[in-house]
């Protein structure tokens, strides 16, 4: 089973972390249940839950709960390895270019800080 690592950034905040824990109980639960899943299926979990957004590497899981649309972007690293970069409540048809460009900020960070 792969492993999900959320991003940690230089002053030691989670902000998917802190960005999960603050939405309400049930919509955390749905959450972590796309967690599962992609622990479970990894990199063959494809549509509806996971799509590729940047030619980095860069995808996102996409979670429905009642009428939020929550995006969570991530990148594969290392062995069986998932990082958790950062974390949205999508409002636009269209994936925000700007949530794109945090997330590759935060695992270029992450490349120079852990490889």
């Amino acid at each position: 089973m792969w492993q999900l690592d959320f991003y940690i950034d230089k002053d030691d905040n989670e902000p998917v972390k802190d960005f999960v824990l603050g939405q309400p109980d049930k919509a955390i639960a749905e959450i972590l249940h796309v967690f599962k899943l992609l622990r479970e299926f990894n990199i063959t979990l494809r549509m509806p839950y996971v799509r590729k957004v940047h030619e980095s590497g860069i995808r996102e899981l996409r979670i429905k709960h009642g009428s939020d649309t929550y995006r969570i972007f991530f990148s594969a690293y290392g062995v069986k390895k998932f990082i958790l970069l950062h974390a949205i409540i999508k409002k636009e048809d269209k994936t925000p270019t700007e949530d794109i460009t945090i997330a590759i900020n935060r695992m270029n960070d992450y490349i120079s800080r852990y490889s």
